[in-house]
Parts: C-alpha cells; structure tokens; sequence
C-alpha cells in the first residue's frame, strides 16, 4: 500500500470517530431537553456538552423539527435578559397561526 492509501484510511478512521462523538453529543442535547426546556448555557451545564458545540447541535435538531423555541428569557446561567429556551417535548411546542390550507 502506498502512503496516499494509508492516508486516506487514516483520515477516514478519524473522521468516522467525530461522527460518534457528534451522534453522541447530539443525543445528549436532545434528551436533556425532552427533560425540561431549557437555554444553549443550561444545556452546556446539564450535560457537560460545551456550548459551541450545542449551537451546532440545536442548529440541526431544528432543521429536522425534533426540537421549537418556545420563548426568550433570562438565562438562569449567564443573567442575559433574551436568550432562547429550547424543548424536545412536543406537547410544548408553540401552536401555529398560520391557517391550513387543505
């Protein structure tokens, strides 16, 4: 095997343990939660998660609608007066305004 080979298997190996971290951490994120609501700075806190990467998190498990907004506040952590609360509970989710169109 040549050394280009070696790299790219190394590489590959690599990146397929971040992708582990990343599901992990993700769960992590999503579970606390469907605990409580809670903001970006809880979350860090509940679960040892650093904030940087939660926001990477919440990003996506709002793209995927697993997990709403459902309102600013303060955050108990940092005292910022307008900081998101996020939740998982689908029973908490906001209730839409916008009419149904079928």
């Amino acid at each position: 095997m040549n050394t280009q080979s070696k790299q790219s298997l190394n590489s590959f190996g690599r990146e397929q343990g971040k992708n582990k971290q990343f599901t992990a951490q993700l769960k992590k994120v999503y579970n606390a939660l469907m605990q409580k609501p809670m903001t970006m700075k809880e979350v860090d806190i509940y679960t040892g998660v650093m904030r940087e990467n939660i926001c990477r998190y919440i990003d996506t498990l709002i793209e995927q609608n697993k997990i709403a907004i459902i309102k600013k506040r303060k955050c108990s952590i940092t005292g910022y007066p307008y900081v998101n609360e996020y939740t998982a509970n689908p029973s908490l989710f906001p209730k839409s305004n916008q009419l149904k169109m079928f």
